[in-house]
């Protein structure tokens, strides 16, 4: 399942907004909600942050199946 996490002012995996079944699914959530310029792959497996024009992390997008392999 993918995760679609906000920026809390102290986290960045803060609140979580919504889950979804396809990783698009949950890309075109996440452009609705948050203001964001880009998406960064992680170096960790199933993970993507969501990066202001700054290039501060204000978002995540997360694979939960991927991570617990």
């Amino acid at each position: 399942m993918w995760e679609v996490w906000e920026w809390n002012g102290q986290y960045i995996k803060g609140n979580l907004l919504k889950g979804y079944k396809t990783k698009d699914s949950a890309v075109k959530y996440a452009k609705k909600t948050i203001e964001y310029e880009k998406i960064v792959k992680s170096e960790t497996k199933g993970e993507f942050y969501l990066e202001d024009d700054a290039g501060i992390p204000v978002g995540l997008i997360i694979n939960n199946k991927e991570r617990k392999k």
